[in-house]
């Protein structure tokens, strides 16, 4: 099957969220061919309300603005930024010409210019693609089972285990409440390597019952390395076993 060159980046692809603000028929035409392409899974706003709930209570990996004016487009890119779940969501601007400046000055990482066609809206969304799955691989959490040891300020030594870990912070089980804010000073040994991590972190949120979500302060360079290269194989293993079985057949001919 003869495909755009831009579709190569399939074959290892994750399923991603997104939210498109646009009317434009065109647009949507363009642009929703690609992203399924893509696999990522979008919501299609034409309504600026609508488009506001979303960008602020929900995690988007991808969010694709039609930069026109009477859109408001502004208050979509302004509003993503400064909610929690999208502050570093991929933004996408579909832009007539004169208006770049301002899309990039707003907060939009990407621009295609219109009127779009599949093509360069393709290679476009190639490179805003790689910026998402790397945005989502630092953000997810892989499932495990780690024994750790740890320091909690003003309550010493603990003995704990880890059920999921991420290269910004860990999900910690132990004996005894821990409280938010706590300062924590940890060593693990991730499976099937030998060297000892160590973090430092602090209690962002707390059940009461002895578990508690860590987020990193500082780790070593060294250590860091060795997390995020784990990291990417456990992540790029979940992947691969998400993936649909007829989905790299597709574009494999």
């Amino acid at each position: 099957m003869n495909v755009p060159s831009w579709t190569g980046i399939m074959t290892t692809q994750v399923r991603l969220d997104g939210l498109l603000f646009s009317n434009d028929t065109q647009v949507l035409c363009v642009m929703n061919q690609i992203l399924s392409n893509f696999a990522i899974e979008t919501e299609v706003c034409s309504e600026l309300g609508s488009a506001l709930d979303a960008v602020t209570h929900r995690r988007l990996d991808a969010v694709i603005v039609d930069w026109e004016e009477s859109y408001d487009p502004t208050r979509i890119v302004r509003a993503a930024r400064k909610s929690s779940p999208n502050s570093n969501s991929t933004i996408v601007a579909l832009v007539n010409a004169g208006s770049e400046t301002h899309a990039l000055l707003v907060g939009a990482n990407f621009m295609i210019h219109k009127p779009a066609d599949i093509d360069h809206a393709g290679r476009c969304m190639r490179a805003a693609y790689g910026t998402m799955l790397q945005n989502r691989r630092r953000a997810a959490r892989v499932p495990v089972d780690i024994p750790v040891t740890a320091r909690v300020a003003e309550l010493g030594a603990i003995e704990a285990r880890i059920s999921d870990l991420s290269v910004g912070g860990l999900a910690l089980h132990c004996g005894q409440p821990l409280q938010i804010n706590r300062e924590v000073l940890a060593h693990f040994t991730l499976p099937g390597c030998t060297d000892l991590i160590h973090v430092t972190g602090r209690v962002v949120n707390a059940n009461g019952t002895g578990r508690a979500g860590l987020r990193f302060s500082f780790v070593p360079e060294e250590d860091l390395a060795l997390l995020e290269n784990w990291l990417a194989v456990e992540l790029a293993k979940l992947e691969k076993a998400e993936m649909p079985t007829d989905y790299a057949q597709n574009y494999s001919d």
